[in-house]
């Protein structure tokens, strides 16, 4: 039984990436903000079952903990929090975008493409598989995709997380995992960071009556 689950462990290790890449072009061609959420979800739990398959491997407790963290807070508490702002905030369920969900998704597709040339020269150097350094770099500019082609202000908040998730994937891409303590400090802040974004989002729609930030222009002297 040992071995079948070292075997999956290593397959999951090497096929994760693709999956990755479908929660974001599936976040890029959305067209309500509870399937982008959904998304999210989703992808936080391929995190998790990547770092569950990590300390697998390499019999680490710590890496069994941080797994476990990623579960409950990525994968749970915030999906959970992001709905319950939505509700709260009585957002409407189509997207307001910049760019259509189609042309959104070829661009996402291109980024993933320039993600796998980006990092051809760096994965032997960093003894890192190719396809999960390319997933992480795919993470975090699909992440900033999201935040330059929504006008909602939750949408930008999705794009941090999905940003951060990008960078915890590096972090596991290159050196198996960050220490415990600064993956729980990561994690915390996340938190925090997600709860003053709510509080902001609430504050902008009683000032403003909207949540659409590309009207905050307007602002401007």
């Amino acid at each position: 039984m040992t071995p079948l689950f070292g075997i999956a462990a290593a397959r999951l290790l090497g096929s994760a990436a693709a999956l990755l890449f479908l929660t974001v072009l599936a976040m890029a061609a959305a067209r309500r903000i509870g399937t982008c959420i959904l998304a999210y979800g989703c992808q936080s739990a391929l995190l998790a079952a990547e770092v569950f398959a990590v300390a697998y491997v390499r019999h680490s407790a710590a890496a069994w903990v941080v797994g476990a963290m990623v579960l409950v807070v990525k994968t749970a508490a915030l999906p959970w929090a992001l709905l319950l702002l939505v509700r709260r905030l009585g957002v409407a369920p189509r997207l307001e975008v910049r760019v259509a969900p189609m042309p959104s998704a070829f661009a996402t597709a291109a980024l993933i493409f320039f993600s796998f040339t980006a990092v051809q020269g760096f994965a032997s150097e960093l003894h890192a598989r190719e396809n999960l350094l390319a997933a992480s770099v795919a993470l975090m500019l699909s992440g900033m995709w999201l935040m330059i082609t929504h006008r909602l202000a939750l949408m930008q908040v999705l794009g941090v997380l999905v940003l951060e998730n990008g960078i915890f994937l590096a972090a596991l891409a290159t050196t198996f995992g960050m220490p415990l303590v600064i993956e729980a400090g990561v994690t915390f802040d996340l938190l925090i960071g997600v709860l003053l974004m709510g509080l902001l989002a609430f504050r902008i729609r009683d000032t403003f009556e909207h949540l659409d930030v590309s009207r905050l222009r307007r602002l401007r002297g």
